[in-house]
């Protein structure tokens, strides 16, 4: 369940974020719309990809910004025993190649990026 907080975390900072020629951000009078949503997964062993999408399509449609489309990437976790990049499954923590466990990250485990419409 921590997914889903983090997830509408990440969507509420990433919204509230300035865009690059927006000294006021986004919620100032006259904002503009998201088109884009990209969310990374930075922790794929806490938070799995598809939890990932499900939950940032919650915390939009919670905004009224649903069919906003939302792009999920995980990043690979590195083996400390064998030094293979590993594509995660939050099921299965361990090394696909020595069968290792693979490393907690910690900290933030996911990011959000919203592309807005052109002014």
């Amino acid at each position: 369940m921590h997914e889903a907080g983090l997830l509408a975390a990440a969507i509420a900072d990433a919204l509230a974020a300035p865009g690059p020629d927006e000294a006021a951000g986004p919620g100032a009078a006259g904002a503009r719309r998201p088109v884009a949503v990209a969310i990374r997964v930075l922790d794929p062993i806490h938070v799995g990809v598809e939890s990932a999408r499900m939950h940032a399509e919650l915390a939009l449609r919670a905004r009224g910004l649903e069919g906003v489309p939302i792009e999920v990437t995980a990043d690979p976790v590195v083996c400390p025993m064998c030094d293979v990049a590993n594509e995660v499954h939050a099921d299965h923590p361990f090394c696909e190649a020595c069968g290792w466990p693979l490393p907690d990250r910690g900290g933030h485990q996911v990011e959000a990026v919203v592309r807005w419409t052109a002014a």
